[in-house]
């Protein structure tokens, strides 16, 4: 089946594709489009210095920074470092004789939510360490709004997650 042309609409600007044009952005539209650009540390810590959040680089060069107590990094990868990588720690130690119940609940979270991405491992000195993730390929870039809305479902969920671990474990 042909189109002769699609209509999209993208946060209220309409991008009209078709046999005529290649594609434009409608030039009565009252909010631009913006047009999405590639992520860089320092442009997540100019996002970061906008919502006035307190964050960090450590010894390694990972950014970071806590919110309630729970540490989170974010981190470039991908050949490009066009892949952000969120990631949060718990930071509550619990006996791993506990680990089965923990992973119990993490796989009850999975079932029933889409984020955050959760892992629990035991490290060779018998510590558990319990993560949470949420990772996205900006390949094209992205806008601010869009790293905004990764950025708020990675500490919003993964917060939820971790409250909801220590009530569970009773912590």
């Amino acid at each position: 089946m042909r189109f002769l042309a699609l209509l999209v609409e993208i946060n209220g600007n309409f991008v009209k594709k078709g046999k005529e044009s290649m594609g434009y952005i409608e030039s009565n539209s009252a909010d631009r489009l913006k047009i999405p650009t590639p992520v860089t540390q320092d442009r997540l810590k100019d996002l970061f210095n906008q919502r006035s959040w307190t964050w960090f680089v450590d010894n390694e060069g990972d950014l970071g920074g806590r919110w309630n107590g729970y540490t989170f990094y974010f981190l470039l990868t991908g050949t490009k470092q066009e892949i952000l990588h969120i990631l949060g720690g718990w930071g509550n130690p619990i006996n791993p004789d506990r680990l089965p119940e923990a992973r119990a609940f993490i796989a009850d979270w999975h079932r029933k939510h889409l984020w955050p991405k959760v892992c629990s491992t035991l490290n060779d000195q018998g510590v558990v360490n319990i993560r949470v993730e949420n990772t996205v390929d900006w390949e094209s870039g992205a806008t601010d709004e869009q790293l905004y809305q990764q950025i708020d479902c990675a500490l919003g969920t993964g917060m939820q997650f971790f409250e909801a671990l220590n009530e569970e474990l009773s912590l």
